[in-house]
């Protein structure tokens, strides 16, 4: 999705359910979400609330920014979104280490965390450089 929009107004809010980052990050959330219920043990469980905590954490923050009332705090929650999404990536790396959580299971997710990731950093660039060009007299 292109933001190409002319002004806060005209683009409402950042309809973030437009963004294709939010489409996967929620997808991404929902699928660790569904994985997590058939882990057993302690251990296991616990790192599960974590990575779920993260992985939920990335579309809910880019929902709540694209909400706010001004591309800079936009940018500012996809910033911590980004953060939740590193976050992610290292939980499912360090769970797959341990044997917490079968490799077969935390590649993919580890491997899309990282696109996620990606995906965020070009989003609030572009964010930024149209808060910046407004900004301009």
């Amino acid at each position: 999705m292109t933001l190409a929009w002319k002004g806060r107004a005209s683009w409402i809010m950042h309809q973030h359910e437009q963004l294709e980052v939010w489409k996967r990050s929620r997808a991404l959330a929902a699928s660790l979400l569904h994985q997590a219920q058939g882990s057993r043990g302690y251990l296991a469980a616990t790192a599960w609330t974590q990575i779920v905590r993260a992985a939920t954490s990335v579309p809910a923050n880019i929902a709540e920014g694209a909400m706010r009332g001004s591309d800079r705090d936009f940018a500012r929650f996809l910033s911590i979104a980004l953060a939740s999404a590193a976050e992610l990536h290292t939980l499912l790396l360090i769970a797959s280490d341990s044997a917490l959580i079968a490799a077969a299971q935390a590649t993919p997710a580890a491997q899309e965390s990282l696109e996620l990731r990606r995906m965020l950093v070009a989003l609030r660039g572009r964010v930024l450089r149209q808060y910046r060009q407004r900004r301009r007299p």
